[in-house]
């Protein structure tokens, strides 16, 4: 699965981002900045996500934004790093900074929050378990292969949920390619195909004593 999907995954930032038009946030001089998903629909809404690094200081960094946005911002901490919030318009802007290697990294990410879905259904289309919680439901329509992530967690065990999601899968036109195996009570891995699109499944038990799933679909 590509790095970027499970860093977004793994982070699930409120940074969400309306497609057709999207804002320049600046950045200090001498910073690198990248692309990190050019557009992605994180629980129904359209959003694009950049890092950086800079020589410069998280305190530095900070002071830039205020007075880039002529203090129209606000900073909560998040663990060690800091969360600089901006309105513009109808989009809010968030940068997380980060100490990193003598200066510091910036996760930017925008949202259109006037384009907010009504009602979302994550995982829908997928089957779940009856009583799972399904926290994020990630698509990439314009990735060279489109995906989508859908991330559950369930009080089924691994061995449980691979046998839930085959028996569902199967009975949908999923077809198992061999791959399929659990190394271990807590851990199980499946890979499906239908036509042209791959299904990948990964089961785990946590320490909490739940399990998470995700599942990743290639041209959903």
């Amino acid at each position: 699965m590509p790095s970027k999907r499970w860093f977004a995954l793994v982070l699930a930032w409120p940074l969400i981002a309306a497609a057709a038009s999207w804002p320049k946030v600046p950045v200090p001089e001498a910073t690198r900045s990248t692309m990190v998903a050019r557009r992605m629909i994180f629980n129904g809404l359209d959003m694009q996500a950049r890092m950086f690094r800079s020589q410069k200081s998280q305190a530095e960094i900070i002071d830039f934004y205020r007075k880039a946005w002529h203090g129209k911002t606000v900073v909560n901490p998040m663990g060690e790093a800091k969360v600089i919030g901006h309105r513009e318009g109808d989009y809010y802007i968030t940068i997380k900074v980060s100490d990193y290697a003598g200066g510091s990294k910036g996760e930017i990410g925008i949202v259109d929050v006037g384009d907010a879905p009504k009602h979302f259904e994550p995982g829908k289309g997928l089957p779940h378990p009856m009583g799972s919680k399904v926290f994020n439901d990630i698509r990439y329509p314009d990735d060279p292969v489109p995906a989508r992530t859908v991330a559950m967690t369930n009080t089924l065990s691994p061995l449980q949920n691979a046998g839930y999601f085959r028996e569902r899968l199967e009975g949908d036109g999923w077809k198992p390619d061999g791959r399929q195996r659990c190394t271990d009570p807590d851990a199980c891995v499946q890979h499906y195909s239908r036509g042209d699109s791959h299904l990948t499944l990964v089961a785990e038990r946590g320490r909490s004593g739940y399990s998470k799933v995700i599942i990743n679909v290639q041209r959903p």
